[in-house]
């Protein structure tokens, strides 16, 4: 796969927007600061899996675009018809294209402000430079890092996300067509945040609170996910000491392919296969829920995910019902 700094992914669509004499995108909001007028075009229906309902927004008002982009979010704090199952998003990163790096390993390598140095025919990033916007400190290390999900799922699906199909789902959890969705940051930092949204926690780095936020709107608005009273008022005290100087590009998700792969054939084995690192504490709701998916793999392949920080046998501590 060819690689593109992260940053570059929103100007490029832009340009690409501009350029192009091709058909737009299902939903296409940009926003920018100049004051003259705002149009909209009417809603229009996509083909999407889990976005029926797509509207062309171009807004040129003198406001902050990140708080026209807030009141554009449903507010509710109605519970989830189904419980948050974390298989039904993926039992790990996937490989997309088939190149043997997962998803974990392709955000790595966009991220890496260096080249960076891979191993295992390839397929492993063991080098680069990375800048961890929630603690404001570099790591050349991969280990010390986890890939964040910007929303994390059982914040996903509780904000409508549990209503889609298991596609969507498996895409929303590898989504690598936005550059914010997914973040490299410090394992500590992640485990810290856990499922919880800027109602409850924020990162350290007060210079990224506002980037913070807007990625936040961003993504939400993206995949038209909900928020609740209490995150919508976060994320507007948030905003209220930002200079609105943001520039946004929230194209939906393409829609999930129906393609049913080919069977494959296994043989039966009481070891189940390596997860390798492909989860985060964000990734699960519950302590207990990453308790059962530690205790699964810890005898075969140790702390794999690195879950366990203190390594005193305890996953993911800081998440609801903790020891």
């Amino acid at each position: 796969m060819t690689h593109f700094p992260r940053w570059s992914a929103v100007v490029l669509a832009v340009l690409f927007a501009a350029c192009s004499g091709a058909a737009p995108a299902p939903t296409s909001i940009t926003t920018t600061t100049a004051p003259t007028t705002t149009t909209a075009s009417a809603p229009s229906t996509s083909t999407s899996t889990s976005i029926t309902t797509s509207t062309s927004i171009t807004t040129t008002t003198g406001g902050d675009p990140a708080v026209e982009l807030l009141t554009m979010l449903v507010v509710t704090d109605v519970e989830p018809s189904l419980d948050y199952d974390r298989g039904d998003w993926g039992s790990g990163w996937s490989d997309a294209d088939s190149d043997c790096q997962d998803t974990r390993q392709e955000v790595l390598i966009e991220e890496s402000v260096s080249p960076t140095i891979l191993e295992g025919g390839g397929c492993r990033v063991d080098i680069g430079s990375w800048y961890g916007a929630f603690t404001d400190t570099w790591f050349d290390d991969p280990g010390d890092l986890d890939i964040d999900h910007f929303v994390p799922l059982a914040n996903a699906h509780r904000s409508g996300g549990w209503a889609w199909d298991r596609d969507t789902k498996r895409a929303y959890a590898n989504d690598l067509e936005d550059p914010g969705h997914l973040i490299a940051v410090s394992s500590s930092a992640n485990r810290s945040k856990g499922a919880r949204g800027p109602e409850d926690w924020t990162p350290n780095h007060t210079g990224y609170l506002c980037t913070y936020a807007t990625t936040w709107i961003r993504i939400k608005v993206r995949w038209s996910l909900t928020v609740t009273p209490a995150e919508h008022d976060a994320l507007s005290e948030l905003l209220a000491g930002c200079d609105g100087s943001v520039t946004f590009d929230t194209t939906p998700p393409a829609p999930t392919s129906t393609t049913v792969p080919p069977p494959s054939t296994t043989v039966a084995s009481d070891t189940p296969a390596d997860p390798g690192n492909s989860m985060n504490c964000s990734d699960f709701a519950t302590y207990a829920e990453a308790k059962a998916w530690f205790d699964t793999y810890f005898p075969d392949y140790g702390d794999v995910a690195l879950l366990d920080n203190d390594d005193d046998g305890e996953p993911c501590e800081s998440l609801p019902g903790g020891p």
